[in-house]
């Protein structure tokens, strides 16, 4: 022990305990030395992370960001630098602020683990959507946020156009006017639309996922279209895509329906379409019933008929129109125009309403006549009736041959212009005759009235001065009767009304005959020789016996529209 050591018994504890301390901050800085090495690899590590990551990092303190990776600055559209500037809430979407406080805190407080998505408003005013976690950390030695987030813009748009497409899809499926239902392997159907409920009977319920396709099969489709189901599950390409069947609705009615039946892509799922063809073939049965009734018309009607082709060939024949035209179906149909049956001097015209009908079917006669050819080269007088057959270019004629009708027509003008002949010569007598019995009638009224004037004049006058002498009774009772049956025979008139009114007596048909002429009935007493009481007497009668005794028609002007 040295001097200074034995004056100094303490330094060499002092000396120990420092080297102890020294040995203690080297073992410290060393371990200090390690620390920051760590600490420099995990920020390295940190960075590398935070901006090499696909994801937006950030770090949110007092509400502001104080750390971003450029991603999670890009997603809003700004610089690592310009976020660093603004409140965390500053790019949320105004209506989305409240749910992201309370979803990130149920997080912090580890109420809810799954990330929560909302929206933010780019740098340049675009509407983005994040999809966010976020966990508490200490930074800087503070308490602060972790975030991480991911920009899913795209995988929205993606899931809200699929979201589209099956809302399209679905509404195809429901509204497309035809029913439609999915079949699984096992030929359950998974899946009806309201077409196919309404063919089927059947509620939708009692479908989806409860029956088999063939409940609704007729059962003898069952096994063809159960070797289709399978066999399509093997090969989508072997068995027919498109086929018919007997459907049987929920009432047991039978309908005719046309299938189509395809595999769904990457599944064992068909989906199958349906339309009821039963009309259509009920219709198609009534046509071929129809097209056969016509055919039968065509070729039993009597007539000559066939159908033009709008390049004006025959497309069809009858047998009567072979027999009109001396050649068989099978020389015209298909082969020959119309144009060879006409004659010369028809041919321009029927060229021409045969163009005309194609334009305008009213356009163009539909009756008329023309001088036909037949194959042995007869010429026919024909009158052909044609009309356009609708909805198409085609044109259908029937001929009449009137050749024998010509004739007669013929005959018959030349009859009748001999008989006309004969009646203008028979028109000359009969002139002849009419002005002789003319003459004659003329004779016989100059006759009768110089009879009646020579009657008026020679012997009324003295029949009268015979009654008003003295005469017995006997005379003057002749002398009536010869004064009446005088009057009957020269008087037309007198004749007439006796005819007429074989109840008048003698003296009424002279004193009627008298009235006509004017006379007053005191002249026609003074001419017979009577009162003229008695006379208006006679008038009395004779108004009664001719039914004007009610009636204030004049009496002469009554007897003189008997004349």
């Amino acid at each position: 022990m040295s001097g200074e050591e034995r004056k100094e018994p303490g330094l060499r504890e002092r000396n120990e305990l420092l080297r102890q301390r020294i040995s203690e901050l080297e073992k410290n800085l060393a371990r200090y030395r390690i620390v920051e090495e760590q600490l420099r690899e995990s920020e390295e590590i940190y960075r590398t992370i935070s901006q090499k990551s696909f994801a937006g990092i950030y770090v949110v303190q007092d509400g502001r960001f104080c750390n971003v990776n450029a991603n999670a600055a890009s997603y809003a559209s700004y610089t690592t630098e310009e976020l660093l500037q603004k409140n965390a809430d500053a790019v949320i979407h105004p209506d989305d602020k409240e749910d992201v406080k309370r979803n990130a805190r149920d997080m912090l407080r580890g109420k809810r683990t799954a990330p929560h998505v909302f929206r933010i408003i780019t740098k340049t005013g675009e509407t983005r959507w994040i999809m966010e976690t976020v966990t508490s950390i200490t930074y800087g030695g503070r308490p602060a946020i972790l975030g991480n987030c991911m920009d899913i813009t795209e995988l929205k748009l993606a899931e809200e156009r699929l979201r589209e497409r099956e809302n399209l899809y679905r509404a195809i499926f429901e509204h497309t006017g035809t029913a439609t239902i999915i079949i699984e392997e096992d030929t359950t159907i998974s899946l009806v639309n309201e077409e196919f409920v309404r063919l089927s009977g059947y509620a939708r319920e009692e479908w989806e996922s409860r029956k088999s396709w063939t409940e609704f099969v007729a059962p003898g489709d069952v096994e063809r279209m159960r070797a289709y189901h399978f066999l399509r599950r093997r090969d989508p390409a072997a068995p027919p895509r498109n086929y018919e069947f007997v459907f049987v609705d929920s009432a047991g009615r039978l309908r005719d329906v046309s299938l189509t039946v395809g595999m769904i892509p990457g599944t064992m799922k068909s989906v199958a379409s349906f339309a009821d063809i039963t009309e259509q073939k009920l219709a198609a049965q009534k046509i071929r019933e129809s097209e056969t009734l016509y055919r039968t018309i065509f070729e039993t009607t009597g007539t000559a008929t066939i159908i033009i082709e709008e390049d004006m060939t025959l497309s069809l024949v009858n047998s009567e129109f072979e027999r009109l035209s001396g050649a068989p179906k099978d020389y015209w149909e298909g082969k020959r125009k119309w144009t060879e049956f006409v004659t010369p001097r028809d041919l321009p015209r029927m060229l021409e309403y045969h163009r005309v009908r194609r334009i305008d079917p009213l356009a163009a006669p539909r009756n008329y006549e023309f001088v036909f050819a037949d194959r042995q080269g007869k010429w026919k007088n024909v009158i052909i009736t044609i009309a356009m057959i609708p909805g198409t270019m085609k044109s259908v004629a029937s001929f009449a041959d009137i050749t024998e009708q010509k004739r007669s027509e013929a005959a018959l003008r030349k009859r009748e212009q001999e008989v006309q002949r004969k009646s203008r010569s028979l028109e000359e007598v009969n002139t002849a005759l009419k002005v002789l019995l003319k003459q004659r009638e003329d004779d016989r009224t100059e006759l009768e009235e110089k009879v009646l004037s020579n009657f008026k004049a020679l012997v009324l006058p003295y029949l009268g001065k015979l009654r008003r002498g003295r005469t017995g009774e006997r005379d003057l009772a002749l002398l009536d009767v010869l004064e009446s049956n005088l009057a009957n025979i020269i008087s037309p008139f007198s004749h007439r009304l006796s005819s007429r009114h074989l109840n008048l007596t003698p003296k009424e048909l002279q004193v009627a005959n008298l009235v006509k002429e004017g006379k007053t009935t005191k002249e026609i007493a003074d001419l017979m020789g009577v009162c003229p009481g008695a006379v208006s007497l006679h008038r009395s009668h004779i108004r009664n016996k001719l039914g004007l005794t009610r009636q204030k028609s004049n009496l002469r002007s009554y007897l003189g529209s008997l004349s």
